[in-house]
This record gives structure tokens, C-alpha cells and sequence, in this order.
């Protein structure tokens, strides 16, 4: 938790920081340039249409190279006035007066020490390229562009009087940009105009332009920009009024306004250029055709015409988010088509550092209430899905909205938070698969260890009680067989011996417990839970004493000619938990149901069987063939049980097997029910033709009642001995 909430203060402390805010902008831009991709390209709001005469490589190549005469550019305005459109804008600045020819002729006929004719002298006004543009110019709805500059000095021509109006504030207290120079046009132009508007466009730090002033200072004066000028001579409004904030000591831009045309602004008076796609979403026509041809262009009617370049050569062409390359002219027609239509305008309101704050808080509480339950792979999915909802609901914002909401603080805290869960759970996980291993990678088989590593939760240190089966194999006379082999001999005989046994337990989804000497100690049905424990061990034991017979010529180089095991088998109730002391733990079996079978796998040499099974293993083993062999108490137990041979499994069960159990079965009945004389005779016979020591042990048994079974006889056999 807490390393959480440090992560949301230091990402708050980033949005603080100057260097660090410098950083975020950057990043910012990056989702920014998305959004707009995702949101353009756009139908242009054709009321008022906006046309574009452009300069183009084709009219300076058809009209000359730049500059062109302040004649030719009379008559380029003649012709689209001509055509009756509502504003004419000129994105482009005329700073420098254009020399008289005449004047140049007299100077070249001094050095030649000649006089100039009278009736040249009275063409100079007539070929007064200024004076003509300033006759065109006058009483038409032009207006005039120039650009300030924030870094230079340079005072050029004459600025024009402001509109911009608002008393309410001080130059000095005022957050909008300001500039340290300007080139501005020629005093007669600007005298002669309806208005003039600075198209000076600063880029972001990256080289795209993004955003775009449409008012800032000078000296002690706010002046509109080219693109608000022409808005609001369109919308016949005297003055445009700049609304402020005042925040401490500094008064903040919030909007501009003309009329009843209110236009949102950021604090320095800057807004986001709606762009509405990339070059070509406004019309087009070459400045050469307007020159040469007399013909009526009928989409200049009540138009704004925005005068200005796209030819590489004049070096207007500048980089932004949707196209490397983008005519400046275009840009301010974007910016135009935005202010007459504010409500495109993406913006971003009062509230937005507030809003920013709660959804950080609230991105903060859904992963920590969330994430502590998830898995890493879990996490890095939530982790994508919030990146995508929080990029949807903030593009949402900027395409129905028009709101403009940083978003890289959001993306930057879901990733900080979900790395620090993801690499956290991978330690953990690391730590735990490490520590199952540990526990359990000796004792069960592979798949039960990915199983545990893939839901941990399984896994109860703590120990539980549930109904398992354990089976305990033991070689028979093992301390005789490993008397004569030597330490070496020994050795390699229990790895030959254990290692298939083992196999085979892992086969069968089993638990090993312990070895002691020879002996196996194995647990169906813990760590991962298994339904079919019982049946599981019983087919272990099967498949365990046919390989011991396989098993039987690779120690005959021992000198080990004949080995056997006794395997027992019991179902029921047992504790299992990683249980032990401080020094040395093991994840083990306890109770009295582990007990009795180890009871069981010491009277498999009694009654010289290789499997017994308890009556619960057998009730659960519907695929295996057993065979009933007595109903006994074992010693320390008060309750008597019936145990079983496990012989086969149904599938694998011969017709002579088939044909034995029924006579052995009918042997018992007639034994259980006290007609020992029957009994007798079938025991006799079996003994006779199997020599099967345990047919011995009836008989034995019936001998000794002399052949009557006791009053209240309850057929229970006590076994005195372990």
C-alpha cells in the first residue's frame, strides 16, 4: 500500500516539476497525436466556406519567381475580389517597399551622365507598384498578416491599432505569450486595411505544430491573430474581448469572445488547431489561373479567401501530427474554420487538474483493492484492459466533448502499479515454485508439481484431514538378502528395486512418503486431490508385483535368486500436512487409517499373499478382481475388518482365475456360515491342487475347534502380533 501511494505522489510531484513537466509534454504528445489520428479526417462546416489561393510551384513557374511585384499582387486581389468573397487574408507580409522602375532608370541614366525624357518622369506614379497595392487594398475587406517574434529584436514596418479589449486586467499580470519583435507590413498597408493579424506559430518542442495563439502581447498591448482578425471582420464585430482569471497574482487567459462567439483558450491564450485531416480538406486554387484567366470562380462568393503557399521554395510548409509536411496557409484555415466554429475546438476546462487527481485516486483503489487477487498474467491483462478504457474514456472525452484530459499521468500510474504487482507476483511465484519443489519435488510426480505451481492455493501447510489411501510395500526377508552384498552391492540393488517402483507411483498420480530400507511408504490423494485414489493405488500395487517378477533376473548377478514384497493398502480418514520439527520437516501421513495399513502389510507374509487391501479400498475399486482372505482384528484395534487379495483388473482376469475365485468364494461361504465339513473339503481340495499356504491356515483353524465352530463364533481372527 504504501509503496503505492508513493508511486501517486511522485507521479502528482512530476506534474509539478519543471523539468519534469517539460518530459510529460513531450510524452503527452504522443496520445495527443493519437486522438487526432483516430478523430480526422473531417468534413469541412461549409457556412463559411473557406478557399485557399495558393501560391503554388505552378503559379511561380507560370508567373515568375518570388517575390512577385506589388502589381501583380493588386491584381491577384483584383481578381478574387472580383469574385465577391466576404474576406480576403493574406498569409503572407509585405515589410519592404518595392523600388520604382523609373526610380532605377534615373539612376542608371546618371552614372551615364544622361537625362531622363519628361515623359518617362510621368509614368512613375503610374508604375508605383505600392501605391497601386495600397489603391487596391483600400475599401476592400482584406486583411493584412505579419509576424512577431518571441526571441528577436526587429521593429519593421507599422503595427496596427489593437481590438482586442479588456480593462479588467494588467499587461504585466497577464499569462498570454509575449513577443520582443515584429515585422510587420508597410505603414500605408496597414493604414489602408480593415485589420491585421500576426500568424506567428510556435512549434512544440518536437518539432509539430499543435497549438496556435490567436491573441499575445506586446509591449502594453494584446493583438489578434491573423486567423481571429479575419473571424471577426466576418462576423462584423468591432472588438474582441479576453477574458481572464485571476490565480494568485497572475491573471490567466481562459477565452476570448466576439459577440456572442465564445472561444476557449489554455492559460497563455493558445488553443488546440482542430485540424480536420491532412492537406486537401479545404479547396484549392492556384493563384496563376485567378492572373491569367477572366473566368468567374463561383466558390469564391461570400468565401474567406486565405491568400498564401504551398511551394517548398517559400518555406511555409510545416511538420505536424497528421502530415510531415503541411502548408502553413492550410494551417491558418484550420485555425479559421475552428474559431468561426468553437464548439470543434478541443479544449481543456478549469477543472482539469482536479479531474486528473480523482482519477488517479480512483485508478489507485480499483488496483489495490483488485490486483493482490490476481495471478501475473491476470495482472498484465488488467493491467491492458485499464491502459484501453482509460485511453476510451479520454478519447471519448475528445471526440464528443471536445475535452482535452492529460492522459500519460493515468497510463503512466497503471503501468507503475502494475509492474510493481506483476514483478512482485513473479518474485512470489518464483519463490514458491521453488519452495513446492522443496516440498514436494521428491515425494510426487511432475505433473502433480506444475499443478500445484499453476493454482498454489491447493497446497495447505497448515495440514487437513480428508480420506486418502496409503500403501506401504516391504521386500520380505530383506535383512537376509542384503547380509551378503557388499555397501556398493547394496546400494545399486535398492536404486534397480526403487527407482521402477517409483515410477510407477508417479504413474499413478501417488504421493511417496518415505523410504526405509526398503521400504515404500506412498498416499494417493494429497497435495492435488484425487477421486479415485483408491482404485490409483491398487493398480500401482498390480503393476509394482509384475515388475518385481521382471525385475527378478537383473539381481541374479547379485546372487539374489528369488525376491518378493508384501504390499498393503488402506482407504480412510488421515491427517496430511507438512508436518515435523524446527529442524527437519516432511510433507507426511498420520493417523490410525496409515496405521492399519501398515497392519495390513504385515500380515501379507502371514498369509502369504502379495497385496491385502482393506474393505473401504475395495468398496472403491469396481475394476479389480479381489478375493476375500479373512476377517480379522489386528493388534491395538478393537474393530474387526475384512481384507482382501487384489488379484487383477477385470480386464486382464483368465478364465482359470475366473474358475478359482468361484470355488475359493464358495470355500468361504461354507466357512462363514459354520458348515465346516463343506469347508473342510473344498479347503482340502484347493490346498491339494494350489498349495496355497492360506487354504493351510483354514484348515488349521477348522482343526483346531475340532471341526465345530464355538458358540457365538463372529468369524473374526485375532492377530495377536504386528
Amino acid at each position: 500500500m504504501s509503496i503505492l501511494l508513493t508511486l501517486l505522489v511522485g507521479l502528482l510531484y512530476l506534474n509539478k516539476n519543471p523539468t519534469a513537466i517539460d518530459i510529460l509534454q513531450r510524452l503527452e504528445a504522443i496520445p495527443y497525436d493519437i486522438r487526432l489520428k483516430l478523430s480526422t479526417p473531417q468534413t469541412a462546416i461549409d457556412i463559411p466556406p473557406i478557399i485557399i489561393v495558393d501560391i503554388d510551384e505552378n503559379s511561380l513557374k507560370q508567373q515568375g519567381r518570388w517575390p512577385w511585384s506589388r502589381k501583380k499582387l493588386a491584381h491577384l486581389i483584383e481578381r478574387i475580389s472580383e469574385n465577391t468573397p466576404a474576406v480576403i487574408a493574406l498569409d503572407i507580409v509585405l515589410s519592404e517597399k518595392e523600388k520604382n522602375p523609373i526610380t532605377s532608370l534615373k539612376e542608371e541614366l546618371i552614372t551615364l551622365n544622361k537625362e531622363m525624357p519628361n515623359w518617362i518622369k510621368a509614368l512613375k506614379s503610374e508604375l508605383d507598384a505600392d501605391a497601386i497595392f495600397t489603391k487596391t487594398i483600400k475599401d476592400k475587406d482584406v486583411v493584412l498578416g505579419y509576424p512577431f517574434h518571441r526571441n528577436q529584436i526587429i521593429h519593421s514596418g507599422k503595427l496596427p491599432d489593437t481590438v482586442v479589449q479588456n480593462d479588467s486586467y494588467s499587461i504585466e499580470s497577464l499569462t498570454a505569450i509575449n513577443m520582443r519583435g515584429y515585422t510587420a507590413n508597410l505603414k500605408e498597408f496597414t493604414k489602408n486595411v480593415l485589420g491585421s493579424g500576426f500568424f506567428s506559430i510556435s512549434p512544440d518542442r518536437d518539432g509539430n505544430v499543435r497549438r496556435a495563439p490567436i491573441i499575445a502581447i506586446y509591449k502594453d498591448k494584446v493583438y489578434p491573430s491573423l486567423a481571429l482578425e479575419t473571424a471577426r471582420l466576418y462576423l462584423f464585430e468591432d472588438t474582441v474581448k479576453l477574458h481572464t482569471e485571476t490565480i494568485g497574482q497572475v491573471k490567466t487567459v481562459t477565452h476570448v469572445s466576439m459577440g456572442k462567439s465564445r472561444i476557449p483558450t489554455d492559460a497563455k491564450g493558445q488553443i488546440l488547431i482542430p485540424y480536420l485531416g491532412k492537406q486537401g480538406h479545404f479547396e484549392y486554387i492556384s493563384a496563376h489561373k485567378l492572373l491569367e484567366n477572366k473566368e468567374t470562380f463561383e466558390s469564391i462568393e461570400n468565401a474567406i479567401v486565405l491568400v498564401g503557399t504551398s511551394a517548398q521554395g517559400l518555406t511555409d510548409l510545416r511538420p505536424t501530427p497528421l502530415q510531415a509536411s503541411f502548408p502553413g496557409v492550410e494551417i491558418q484555415a484550420n485555425i479559421l474554420h475552428g474559431l468561426l466554429n468553437p464548439d470543434i475546438i478541443a479544449y481543456s476546462p478549469d477543472w482539469t487538474e482536479g479531474a486528473t487527481i480523482v482519477w488517479l485516486l480512483v485508478l489507485c483503489l480499483i488496483m489495490i483493492l483488485i490486483y493482490p487477487l490476481l495471478q501475473p498474467l491476470q495482472l498484465v491483462l488488467s493491467g491492458l484492459t485499464l491502459l484501453i478504457l482509460t485511453f476510451t474514456l479520454n478519447y471519448w472525452l475528445w471526440f464528443s466533448q471536445h475535452i482535452n484530459l492529460p492522459i500519460v499521468l493515468s497510463l503512466l500510474l497503471i503501468m507503475a502499479i502494475s509492474s510493481v504487482f506483476v514483478i512482485y507476483d513473479l518474485l512470489v511465484e518464483s519463490k514458491g515454485r521453488k519452495r513446492i519443489h522443496n516440498m514436494f519435488g521428491q515425494y510426487v510426480p511432475q505433473e502433480h508439481i506444475n499443478k500445484l505451481i499453476d493454482n498454489p492455493k491447493q497446497i495447505s501447510t497448515h495440514g487437513l484431514r480428508r480420506e486418502m489411501t496409503v500403501l506401504f510395500s516391504d521386500i520380505r526377508d530383506f535383512t537376509s538378502l542384503s547380509e551378503p552384498l557388499s555397501t556398493k552391492e547394496l546400494k545399486s540393488f535398492l536404486n534397480q528395486y526403487l527407482t521402477p517402483i517409483t515410477k510407477i507411483i508417479f504413474d499413478h498420480q501417488g504421493t511417496i512418503d518415505k523410504y526405509v530400507g526398503d521400504m515404500v511408504m506412498s498416499f494417493w490423494g494429497a497435495p492435488i486431490e484425487d477421486p479415485l485414489h483408491a482404485q490409483n493405488a491398487v493398480k500401482s500395487a498390480l503393476m509394482m508385483q509384475k515388475t518385481i517378477n521382471k525385475l527378478q533376473a537383473d539381481f541374479e548377478h547379485l546372487g539374489i535368486k528369488k525376491i518378493a514384497a508384501g504390499i498393503g493398502i488402506n482407504t480412510g480418514e488421515m491427517n496430511v500436512g507438512d508436518m515435523g520439527s524446527d529442524y527437519r520437516r516432511a510433507y507426511t501421513v498420520l493417523g490410525d487409517a496409515v496405521n492399519l495399513g501398515s497392519r495390513l502389510e504385515g500380515l501379507t507374509k502371514y498369509y502369504d499373499v502379495k497385496i491385502l487391501v482393506s474393505e473401504n479400498t475395495k468398496s472403491q475399486c469396481p475394476d479389480i478382481i479381489f478375493r476375500y482372505i479373512d476377517n480379522v482384528r489386528v493388534k491395538g484395534k478393537q474393530n474387526a475388518i475384512k481384507i482382501y487379495e487384489a488379484i487383477s483388473l477385470n480386464r486382464d482376469q483368465t478364465t482359470e482365475q475366473k474358475n478359482q475365485l468361484k470355488t475359493h468364494n464358495e470355500s468361504y461361504e461354507a466357512y462363514l456360515r459354520g458348515d465346516w465339513d463343506k469347508a473342510k473339503l473344498l479347503f482340502t481340495q484347493q490346498f491339494d491342487k494350489t498349495g496355497h499356504k492360506i487354504y493351510q491356515l483354514y484348515l488349521d483353524r477348522i482343526k483346531s475347534f475340532n471341526g465345530t465352530p464355538p458358540k457365538n463364533w463372529d468369524t473374526v481372527f485375532i492377530h495377536e502380533t504386528k
